[in-house]
């Protein structure tokens, strides 16, 4: 098969190791607007490794989901990310090499993500990465035309349009695309673009029976790897 045309990129647990930041940032919120409860370490990771979105979390995680406030515990949370949690935010291994690297083959790259696209940006410049990724290229919860993964009308209505406005590509196959992450989320967003080349990355914080279970088409324990796949796929 032929190199891909475009790559998608997911960024909790794929790209960047954020799993810190983001219980940290949790527990900071319901310090700050329910501290007589806690949601427990073991609940917060798995619903991280679900690829649920902000609001759902919280949601979940609230003991009295009927007087949850989406906009005050929304906002809340992504105050205290930016002020607490970013510092504890870094690329895994691999992943400023594998950037470069596509971006040297002129080949686009894409974040889709669940999370809001200023946390996206500041991490990437954080990391001296903003310049590997078109803004326009990066999803995130707010933005429009956009849905959550698996739905795959990211793709379809923002990122093929983005990708011929902007002369990056002109015709493209779901086959010309690799999509790379770690949850159920983005292998079925792979799946429902329609038939996407899936790249499961193990290391992250995806369930891994429900993972194995969807038939990745490759599966990684370092970002390392990709490159090959690149290559040799």
């Amino acid at each position: 098969m032929a190199p891909p045309k475009f790559v998608i990129f997911d960024f909790d647990g794929t790209l960047f190791d954020t799993h810190q930041a983001i219980a940290h940032s949790i527990t900071l919120t319901f310090e700050k607007l329910l501290p007589s409860h806690s949601p427990s370490e073991s609940e917060v990771q798995r619903l991280i490794g679900s690829g649920m979105g902000l609001k759902d979390v919280l949601n979940t995680v609230h003991p009295e989901p009927s007087t949850f406030n989406e906009e005050e515990w929304t906002s809340t949370y992504r105050d205290l990310y930016a002020s607490h949690g970013q510092q504890l935010v870094g690329p895994f291994n691999g992943a400023q090499r594998l950037l470069h690297f596509l971006k040297s083959r002129d080949i686009p790259i894409s974040i889709v993500s669940n999370k809001g696209v200023a946390a996206v940006l500041t991490a990437l410049s954080n990391h001296d990465l903003a310049d590997c990724i078109p803004q326009s290229l990066i999803i995130g919860d707010k933005t429009p035309g956009a849905t959550r993964k698996p739905d795959p009308a990211s793709f379809f209505n923002v990122l093929v349009p983005a990708l011929r406005e902007q002369g990056l590509v002109e015709n493209i196959d779901a086959s010309d695309v690799f999509v790379i992450g770690d949850t159920e989320a983005d292998l079925q967003f792979a799946a429902n673009i329609g038939g996407a080349r899936s790249i499961w990355c193990r290391y992250g914080y995806g369930d891994r029976q429900s993972c194995e279970k969807l038939n990745p088409g490759a599966t990684i324990d370092s970002l390392e790897e990709v490159e090959r796949l690149v290559d040799q796929w």
